[in-house]
């Protein structure tokens, strides 16, 4: 998340560490916490917001904790929680954006709650949610960014929506969206970070658009621009990127103020650099 780390063992056991001062750990309380904590069993995959948790387990119950200011927990009361709650069941994935949550459950259907300022829920307004809402079916996969969504079909098509100011809705406008909007084809994977959007196309090449995109320039773009070949996949911070390449390399780009992209330097880079370590 923004403070906080979530982490999963291999004995499906989640650990949390950080920031807890909207109980987004889970463990009661709104306690800092600087060694990890155990927070609950059986559960498969995770996904941290600014300050909220999204937990979902081996039986394929999400839950939720931590801010809920904004009804980014789906569970009708909008009121913080410091232990997860229950929140859907039969669910296959989710992503937690900013402040708000993407659900895909099993039957492939996209649900959506939380913050909805700039369209990012893809609901057609800016109201936010409570609680879950259906957006489309047949998808396979998405991606919450800080104020955007990518939402990838089980046809390959890659749709977007939520806030556009750096052209990181990759569809030639720099204008918000609150329904989703058809983008690019062919598409394996996808990463929405803060002011940028990392696609993984089928062939392998890796694409972006918005800002900090690592095409060597500073200036926004609202066109996908391929990047790299041979990817197998990526992540989208909310102001860097990180690459891993199929011969096993690892590269980053963006903003580099605290060392974050690992090179050993504290120097932004505008083109992917290899990390050696």
């Amino acid at each position: 998340g923004e403070n906080h780390s979530l982490i999963l063992k291999k004995d499906f056991t989640l650990w949390a560490c950080g920031d807890n001062k909207r109980g987004q750990l889970g463990v009661k309380d709104t306690n800092d916490q600087s060694i990890p904590v155990l927070v609950m069993s059986g559960v498969q995959s995770i996904s941290a917001g600014i300050d909220h948790s999204l937990i979902l387990k081996t039986d394929d119950n999400l839950w939720a904790c931590g801010s809920n200011k904004n009804g980014q927990l789906g569970n009708k009361n909008p009121i913080d929680r410091y232990t997860p709650v229950l929140v859907m069941s039969s669910v296959q994935s989710m992503s937690a954006g900013g402040w708000f949550s993407l659900i895909l459950k099993t039957n492939g259907t996209l649900w959506v709650c939380g913050d909805n300022i700039f369209g990012q829920l893809g609901v057609g307004d800016t109201i936010d949610r409570s609680t879950p809402v259906l957006v489309m079916d047949d998808v396979q996969s998405m991606s919450a960014g800080r104020w955007h969504s990518l939402i990838l079909k089980k046809d390959s098509s890659l749709w977007a929506c939520g806030y556009n100011k750096t052209g990181q809705l990759c569809d030639r406008t720099f204008t918000n969206k609150s329904t989703p909007v058809q983008v690019m084809s062919d598409v394996q994977s996808m990463s929405a970070g803060g002011i940028q959007s990392m696609i993984l196309k089928k062939d392998d090449t890796l694409w972006a658009c918005g800002g900090r995109r690592g095409d060597g320039t500073t200036t926004k773009r609202n066109i996908p621009v391929k990047i790299m070949d041979g990817v197998q996949g990526m992540s989208a911070g909310v102001w860097y990127s990180l690459i891993f390449k199929k011969d096993g390399s690892l590269w980053a780009f963006g903003y580099n103020e605290y060392g974050q992209l690992g090179d050993g330097t504290d120097t932004s880079q505008s083109t992917p650099v290899r990390i050696d370590f």
